[in-house]
């Protein structure tokens, strides 16, 4: 059964979805309020951030046997429960304001979502008054395959696990300055390649949206190195161009977006603002 929820309110989709944009923005240059609002909603002072906590750690958190992981439900639920309820629902209030406010409420909110059918259940336990009796087992018997899934053996990314575990504040510090930096090492990308980028990080590797860009881009990729091509006057280079143009291919329907295809995309876009500097 579906479980009715809304991204507006789940506290996990929205941190989420800020991080995202925040990488977004970094990315294509333009100035974020995404660090600011997570800095100011999610913070020690604030309910938001003891409930962020709760969704992750039900969305994060493994176990091998049932009993441990029910034992982990039902403590955080009644953690949630102890959350001061007016506070918290003026603090998220307040923050969706400001998310309305600052950007395109539509483009925000359509990204997919990882785990959604998780992070679903977890609003429908933690806050969804309306949920009926078979919701609500539903939503526990989900958490519980989650939270007991078998996870595939591999090895220890020592970075990543100091990284978690550090507080929230030393982690958006470092990860401000891992986009600084790699906003110094890209610089010279063009627009259309940080608007891919952008496209990419705002989507994830299934998104019919993303395949539906990338495919137009890739017309519109063929489209110029022909009409570019024309005004080469090497035959060679024409020939290699033609040659190029035959082997770029849009993703069939079955295909998933993963990282070769964002990256040839980038390259057929270095050939053709190369062409376009040259040719004009």
């Amino acid at each position: 059964m579906k479980v009715k929820h809304s991204k507006y309110k789940n506290t996990g989709i929205l941190f989420e979805l800020l991080t995202r944009q925040l990488t977004s923005d970094t990315i294509t240059g333009s100035q974020s309020k995404s660090l600011s609002f997570l800095k100011k909603h999610f913070n020690k002072r604030t309910e938001l951030l003891k409930e962020y906590k709760i969704y992750h750690t039900l969305a994060t958190q493994k176990y091998n046997k049932d009993s441990q992981a029910t034992m982990l439900i039902d403590t955080l639920l009644e953690a949630h429960r102890k959350l001061n309820k007016s506070q918290l629902r003026r603090e998220k209030y307040n923050l969706i304001k400001e998310i309305k406010d600052t950007y395109n409420v539509n483009d925000f909110f359509k990204a997919k979502i990882t785990d959604y059918k998780v992070m679903a259940s977890i609003f429908n336990l933690l806050e969804n008054k309306n949920a009926t009796a078979l919701s609500i087992v539903n939503s526990k018997v989900t958490l519980l395959e989650h939270i007991t899934e078998k996870q595939i053996k591999s090895k220890k990314n020592v970075v990543l696990e100091t990284f978690n575990n550090q507080d929230k504040d030393t982690r958006l510090l470092t990860y401000k300055v891992l986009l600084e930096k790699f906003n110094d090492k890209y610089s010279g990308l063009e627009d259309n390649q940080k608007t891919l980028l952008k496209e990419y990080v705002n989507s994830v590797t299934n998104s019919p949206a993303l395949k539906s860009y990338i495919n137009q881009e890739i017309k519109e990729v063929k489209k110029d190195i022909s009409k570019y091509s024309k005004k080469v006057e090497d035959k060679a280079v024409v020939i290699k161009l033609n040659e190029t143009k035959g082997m770029i291919k849009p993703l069939c329907k079955k295909s998933s977006v993963n990282d070769d295809n964002v990256i040839n995309l980038l390259n057929y876009y270095e050939l053709v603002n190369e062409l376009k500097t040259i040719h004009g």
